[in-house]
């Protein structure tokens, strides 16, 4: 039996300053790209969906995953920046966007990931798979694995350059676009590059110029990735930051250059317009109580373990909902800290995220006599 003193649930009243927005679900805000996103780089929470989960081919867009595992290797202090990479005949051969490698020519790791991020250099990204991951095929299981580690549930990685492959090639979603995006943009050190638009490879003599045109001509812009084939059209991950927090967008299957910067825009626009980031509870908080078996309480005081706050479109705090959910029943002695379930946040039936609950009090184990008490307690008011 749980105790979710006196309800499960209940609306959060805060009275905003109301301001017309446009709603995720049934509004009136669309986009002309085949599929699309809109996620709080944070959370996940998703702001703007259509189409979101359609399996389409990527195109470059797939470096997504490439330039994550390079980052997670430097992470990991597997590679560092500076090791020389050679380029393998393989390597040099790519086609498409590249820095024209020579078979033999040494590079570092970072004028190579330089080259990946802001040209989207097809040879470069090579060199990068074959340094880290032995072979390219090697690499792309991989890239695959992870995207399995995330719950990329509709991606398959065929190659690390996107570039078509006969017989069938890479495939991917929106959605887990959005996911190994999120991801990417937790390394700082990505952000470094991303924002640039030209920099200088090959002792400062070499210089390369970035394929996103977000980069500028959006405030705040600083990624991530663009992509074109003829098969997958124009498709950009896009990113900006407010200062209140990241969003990251993503287009597929727009006609031109212009039309997946102009949708990013406006996706991007509409995210910071429409939404603001707001605070639900802070860690600490006494939000309820939980009963406890044979305890000399009956119920233990339960908090939160961190704060929660996510986006919501402006004026609609008083909508959002708050539930206990406990999900483990405590019998005593009962320790302070220990799990005990969640506060989960929702808005017109949508989940915004949960917190973590645990105990905030002790509570010892009952005398024998109290048990006895309650036994003979329950027994009789269960004939009422």
């Amino acid at each position: 039996m749980f105790n979710f003193k006196r309800g499960m649930s209940f609306v959060l009243i805060v009275l905003l300053l109301l301001s017309p927005s446009m709603a995720y679900a049934g509004g009136n805000f669309d986009v002309s790209v085949d599929s699309a996103i809109l996620v709080d780089a944070q959370t996940g929470q998703v702001l703007f969906a259509k189409n979101e989960h359609k399996q389409l081919p990527p195109a470059s867009i797939t470096k997504v995953m490439a330039i994550l595992l390079v980052m997670e290797a430097l992470e990991a202090g597997e590679i560092s920046l500076e090791d020389e990479v050679t380029a393998s005949q393989l390597a040099s051969s790519k086609g498409g966007s590249q820095i024209w490698l020579s078979t033999g020519e040494k590079m570092s790791v970072e004028d190579l990931l330089v080259a990946t991020i802001i040209p989207s250099a097809n040879d470069a990204t090579v060199a990068l798979a074959e340094y880290i991951g032995g072979t390219k095929g090697n690499f792309v299981r991989m890239m695959n694995r992870r995207a399995g580690e995330l719950d990329m549930e509709n991606t398959y990685f065929a190659n690390a350059t996107g570039l078509p492959v006969k017989g069938g090639g890479t495939y991917t979603t929106a959605y887990d676009i959005a996911i190994m995006s999120r991801e990417l943009a937790k390394h700082d050190l990505y952000f470094n590059w991303s924002g640039r638009r030209t920099a200088r490879i090959r002792d400062g003599e070499y210089p390369v110029f970035t394929t996103n045109e977000l980069i500028g001509h959006f405030a705040g812009a600083d990624g991530l990735k663009t992509g074109w084939t003829t098969e997958a059209g124009y498709g950009l991950v896009g990113t900006a930051d407010h200062g209140d927090g990241r969003l990251i967008s993503v287009v597929l299957g727009a006609e031109s250059d212009d039309e997946r910067v102009n949708e990013t825009i406006r996706l991007l626009s509409h995210g910071f317009r429409a939404f603001i980031r707001d605070i639900f509870v802070v860690e600490g908080t006494e939000v309820g109580s939980a009963e406890v078996d044979k305890g000399r309480e009956a119920e233990v005081p339960v908090r939160t373990v961190n704060s929660f706050e996510a986006f919501i479109e402006r004026g609609t705090k008083g909508d959002v909902e708050q539930e206990i959910v406990i999900d483990r029943e405590l019998e005593a002695p009962v320790e302070e800290g220990e799990p005990v379930g969640q506060l989960v946040f929702t808005q017109y039936g949508n989940e915004l995220g949960s917190v973590e609950l645990v105990t905030a009090g002790e509570v010892e184990r009952a005398g024998i006599f109290t048990l006895i008490f309650r036994w003979v307690r329950d027994f009789i008011m269960g004939f009422f």
